[in-house]
C-alpha cells in the first residue's frame, strides 16, 4: 500500500483491484445529495479528536480508529435524530462510533443508526470500561478500531466489529449485532 505519508490531502492507493481512498481535510468530507448533507464516498478523514475514519463507495463509515482521550465532544441532537435516515428502524438512535466523552464528533461523520438498547447497554458498558482505564492512576492508554458492517445498500449497520487494546495488552475483539442486547 502506498500513501502520501499521512500529510494533508492526497490519495491512498490500495492493493491491485482495491478501491482508491482519497484523504481529505476535515470539513471537506461532506457533500450534498438531494439537498441532504452526506459523507463523500471513498474518503479518509481525521477528526479534530485525532480519530481516522474511512468511507465506502456509498459514503458509509466503514472504519474508525485511533487512541482515546477523555474530554468532551459537542452533541448534535438533530444529527442523532437523522443518522441513517430512511434505513433507521423505529427503535434506533444515532449512535456515536467514538463517544462524545472521548472527544467524538456529534455530527454525521461519527454517527450511525444503532439499536437504542445496544447503544445504552452493551456498547455503553464497553465505553465505560475504556473510560475507567483512561481515568485510572496512572492513566492507561486505549486504542480502538471500530468497523460497522453493512448488508446491501443499507446505511444501517447490521453489526459492529470492535478491536481494542488497553496499554500494551493484547488486542481484544468484540462483535455486536445491531439489535437489542447486541
Amino acid at each position: 500500500m502506498k500513501s502520501n505519508g499521512g500529510k494533508g490531502k492526497g490519495k491512498v492507493v490500495l492493493a491491485k483491484g482495491s478501491i482508491e481512498i482519497t484523504k481529505v481535510e476535515y470539513g471537506k468530507h461532506y457533500t450534498r445529495e438531494r439537498m441532504k448533507k452526506v459523507l463523500k464516498p471513498n474518503i479518509e478523514y481525521t477528526s479534530p479528536g485525532g480519530h481516522v475514519y474511512k468511507t465506502d463507495e456509498k459514503g458509509r463509515i466503514t472504519s474508525v480508529e485511533g487512541s482515546l482521550d477523555l474530554g468532551s465532544g459537542k452533541r448534535n441532537n438533530y444529527a442523532q435524530r437523522i443518522a441513517g435516515r430512511e434505513d433507521r428502524l423505529p427503535d434506533d438512535q444515532g449512535g456515536h462510533l467514538i463517544a462524545s466523552i472521548f472527544k467524538g464528533s456529534g455530527h454525521l461523520d461519527n454517527l450511525v443508526p444503532m439499536n437504542a438498547n445496544l447503544n445504552m447497554g452493551e456498547w455503553k458498558k464497553l465505553e465505560i470500561s475504556w473510560a475507567k482505564a483512561l481515568d485510572s492512576n496512572p492513566p492507561k492508554t486505549v486504542e480502538v478500531k471500530i468497523y460497522p458492517v453493512y448488508e446491501g445498500n443499507s446505511t444501517r449497520p447490521t453489526s459492529f466489529d470492535i478491536e481494542y487494546k488497553i496499554d500494551d495488552g493484547r488486542w481484544d475483539l468484540r462483535t455486536f449485532e445491531n439489535r437489542a442486547g447486541g
